[in-house]
């Protein structure tokens, strides 16, 4: 009994919880319900109550982002919750307000219409494994939206406190029209700019025709009972710790690598197209990093008892960079010297290695829950790959930089080197 008890426990102790900024999110969802039933219900300060429930909850969708962007607790929750909680709100206060006579509902049919439309390009986008990154426009749709609102909001409350023949209740009720049209010039401008920004996937989406349904797999054998089923390993790649945390800060997203000792005469290849990013102080040197390094890692001098492993990163491009011009042209993308890249670069201490390096642009993603592990033989030596028996299907992951930054900066990087996209290994 003891033991299953402490099972559980270590079951609720792993369990993934709510972030801030997603709790932030359900809490909005939960004013939206609140400030439909202010607005419904007949009581005097019903307006009132909703005037102050919407500031709330506008106030909430602020912070969350900010939080969020911040801390970096952006997670894939996050990205559904957060647009969702604002839709709701601004839909439901705007059919609440029709049903008062305050805007008229052809408006906020445009409105509604245009919100399905982004949800559906971003449905297509999600289909094809990409994410639509937000525009501004559309940060400036949300809050012309809110003022409009808050507007009307106000003009009602006047009225409830008896205030609806002041010069103040007077000049918003004849400028809330003004804007709601200012509103929705924005909303369907927004829309536009986001339809003609992804219009080539759109149009790829109507040329394409869909892929087929996959056949079933077939069933795999059951493992014997008397050979148990042996554990999965998952490759992992050995860096700097230091290194490692500034990618897991999303401070770089490229890996420069020559090989280690234990490569053998076929030096580094690039194995895996995803693997763990395994911190260790093996050769670490703080000397050849720059110092910009020391806000994501400080140097901790002797070997720690347990092993931190909370990124795994995706390869996009592999280059071999052949000439030190083409390395020199990234020295803002990373935090070694040149020093010890150039020493990487020039070494030839083994039979068929010419002077080079190894480029790897990597999208790397944070566990919501690390692994701990403890040190192991098996993970020590001079080497670049090693195998972990930690599975990240079953973990919650968040990529560290927003999609259309990644983006952005990986172009900037294979312009450097002047390399097309397509030359990844």
């Amino acid at each position: 009994m003891a033991f299953a008890g402490h099972n559980r426990r270590m079951a609720l102790r792993r369990a993934p919880t709510l972030n801030l900024p997603n709790q932030l999110s359900v809490l909005r969802l939960g004013l939206c319900g609140l400030l439909l039933v202010s607005l419904s219900i007949d009581w005097r300060y019903a307006a009132f109550g909703a005037l102050v429930i919407f500031s709330v909850a506008s106030l909430t969708d602020w912070l969350d982002g900010e939080i969020a962007r911040r801390w970096n607790l952006v997670t894939d929750l996050g990205k559904l919750l957060d647009p969702l909680a604002d839709k709701i709100l601004i839909t439901g206060t705007l059919v609440g307000l029709v049903a008062r006579g305050l805007v008229p509902m052809w408006m906020v049919v445009i409105i509604i219409a245009r919100e399905f439309l982004i949800t559906g390009l971003r449905t297509i986008a999600a289909h094809k494994q990409v994410i639509l990154a937000a525009e501004k426009v559309g940060k400036h749709k949300t809050i012309s939206q809110v003022v409009a609102i808050l507007v009307s909001l106000v003009c009602l409350s006047l009225g409830e406190f008896g205030w609806g023949a002041t010069p103040l209740a007077r000049f918003l009720g004849g400028a809330q029209i003004y804007f709601y049209w200012i509103a929705l010039i924005i909303t369907v401008v927004s829309g536009v700019v986001y339809f003609w920004k992804n219009s080539a996937m759109l149009h790829d989406s109507m040329a394409e025709p869909s892929a087929p349904a996959r056949p079933p797999a077939a069933p795999r054998p059951a493992p014997s009972e008397t050979t148990p089923a042996a554990a999965p390993v998952f490759p992992a790649f050995k860096e700097w710790e230091g290194i490692v945390a500034a990618l897991g800060n999303g401070a770089q997203i490229v890996i420069l690598r020559k090989g280690g000792i234990a490569e053998g005469r076929a030096g580094f290849a690039v194995r895996h197209p995803k693997f763990w990013l395994f911190p260790t102080k093996f050769h670490q040197q703080w000397e050849q990093t720059k110092p910009g390094l020391r806000r994501f890692a400080a140097a901790s001098p002797g070997e720690d008892k347990e092993i931190m492993v909370e990124y795994f990163g995706e390869v996009t491009d592999a280059v071999y960079l052949d000439s030190w011009a083409q390395v020199a042209r990234l020295d803002g993308d990373h935090f070694w010297t040149n020093a010890l890249l150039r020493e990487r670069f020039d070494y030839q201490g083994r039979p068929g290695m010419t002077p080079g390096l190894h480029l790897l642009i990597v999208r790397v993603s944070r566990l919501n829950l690390p692994h701990r592990l403890a040190p192991s033989p098996a993970y020590e030596g001079c080497k670049s790959w090693i195998d972990l028996p930690l599975d990240w299907t079953r973990d919650m992951a968040t990529p560290v930089v927003r999609a259309d930054e990644f983006a952005t900066r990986r172009s900037r990087i294979l312009a450097a080197i002047a390399v097309l996209s397509g030359a990844a290994a």
